[in-house]
């Protein structure tokens, strides 16, 4: 076999253009508004823009409007606060959170061979119907509930073997 070793290449694309630039630093506003900003003088330094039709790789990709997941309106996001391990699940409704909570919790149970203890959650209506209620406590799980319109109580705490639950609409 004969192998030689080749010199690597860089492929980094470099733009001279001072108005990609600009647009970058901007935020990547739109080269019609940097353009009114050059021609208007309301920023020192910007230079002339003549490609005011021209389009950012990094603007279309970051401004495209994206479908939903098959419908799914919602994320239910559970966090093991000792491991730090995060498990994201999509659901079309709110009122699946109860099912979904079940089979994780069977899941990592049955992984790691260690009880839920201590469950935390937001007041939504999905963990503080009857059903939910019943549910913790046939599985002898000590239930918590964050104060009202405090999302900061969601941040990890100090205490081994608790799942965090929380749900919020997805903007997808």
């Amino acid at each position: 076999m004969n192998l030689s070793i080749v010199q690597p290449v860089c492929l980094a694309v470099v733009k001279d253009d001072k108005a990609w630039l600009w647009h970058a630093q901007f935020g990547h506003l739109n080269f019609e508004d940097l353009a009114r900003m050059s021609h208007a003088g309301m920023a020192r330094g910007v230079p002339q823009i003549k490609h005011v039709n021209e389009l950012c790789d990094s603007c279309l990709s970051g401004k495209q409007k994206r479908m939903t997941h098959g419908g799914r309106n919602y994320f239910l996001l559970l966090v093991n606060d000792s491991t730090r391990f995060m498990c994201l699940r999509l659901l079309s409704s709110k009122d699946e959170a109860t099912e979904v909570i079940k089979h994780f919790q069977a899941k990592v149970e049955t992984e790691t061979g260690k009880k839920l203890k201590v469950l935390r959650t937001n007041r939504g209506g999905e963990f503080t119907s009857v059903e939910f209620g019943r549910y913790c406590a046939d599985e002898g799980a000590e239930r918590h509930l964050t104060a009202p319109y405090s999302p900061q109580q969601n941040g990890v705490v100090e205490r081994h073997n608790q799942t965090v639950v929380g749900m919020a609409r997805s903007k997808l």
